[in-house]
């Protein structure tokens, strides 16, 4: 791979996205910032400025927006070696019947649907270019373990995970363009943090405390997450699996010793 590797991270602003676009750059890479809202992206790309970073707004919704941000980015690094499809929504954790049509629209255009769109249209470049890797974001459920009023999110990245099986079987092991997933684990983005004062706020202190000790013992800040996940792209390790049910077993009985308290940082 370029000893200074080109790549695009959608849906970097912020949480794992600007976590891991901060750690390409600490590495030396030439970087494109992305996301749908303009202002948070203005915001994320003057914290990190400098002459290997490069900014486009899209949103993965619209192929158009898609295509714009491959042509931006080659103009600017002639080429593309690293595209990460890593913009996502959480649909609202609550019973499936009460979560609102618009979400259920949502969660399909963005959590699969753009994926789907981002990997075909830089599957297309790269194949002109003569090879490149891409990596698609899946998340709870991918594995197939189920968790009550996830059932909405976790269908997505379920999804995510067999369209991307599927396409790398596809492709074959001869094609120059490499297709795989990343599983970050349980990241305190400000979506996850959002989302869990809402759940706190609706099953009440008692039910949040058991909730609280499971999710204290996984959670992980951003920038670790996205540290661990720029190294294991750029040595190109196909699937990235963060928090397999091994390391999930094995930090929550270490939690029992330990006591983390990640959570506590947010005022959960």
């Amino acid at each position: 791979m370029n000893p200074s590797p080109s790549v695009v991270v959608t849906g970097s602003a912020s949480g794992i996205g600007f976590a891991l676009a901060t750690a390409l750059l600490a590495r030396g890479c030439r970087v494109v910032l992305s996301d749908v809202e303009g202002e948070r992206l203005s915001r994320a790309a003057a914290a990190l400025q400098g002459e290997r970073l490069r900014v486009q707004p899209c949103d993965v919704t619209q192929r158009a927006a898609l295509e714009a941000l491959w042509h931006a980015a080659t103009a600017q690094f002639g080429r593309i070696d690293l595209w990460v499809n890593n913009a996502g929504v959480g649909p609202p954790v609550q019973p499936y019947e009460q979560v609102p049509d618009a979400w259920l629209e949502r969660a399909l255009e963005v959590n699969v649907r753009g994926v789907q769109m981002g990997t075909q249209v830089a599957l297309v470049g790269m194949r002109a270019q003569g090879g490149g890797r891409i990596y698609n974001a899946v998340g709870f459920g991918y594995d197939g373990r189920k968790q009550e009023n996830l059932t909405v999110y976790g269908t997505t990245k379920a999804a995510v995970r067999y369209f991307t099986d599927s396409l790398a079987a596809e492709l074959g092991r001869d094609c120059p363009v490499q297709v795989s997933w990343f599983n970050p684990g349980f990241v305190l983005t400000p979506m996850t943090i959002e989302e869990n004062r809402h759940v706190r706020e609706r099953v009440g202190e008692a039910r949040w405390r058991s909730i609280r000790r499971m999710m204290n013992a996984v959670a992980e800040q951003p920038a670790v997450a996205g540290e661990a996940l720029a190294e294991a792209m750029l040595a190109g390790h196909r699937p990235i699996d963060r928090l397999p049910t091994s390391r999930f077993l094995g930090r929550l009985l270490a939690s029992l010793l330990t006591r983390p308290d990640p959570l506590g940082q947010h005022g959960l």
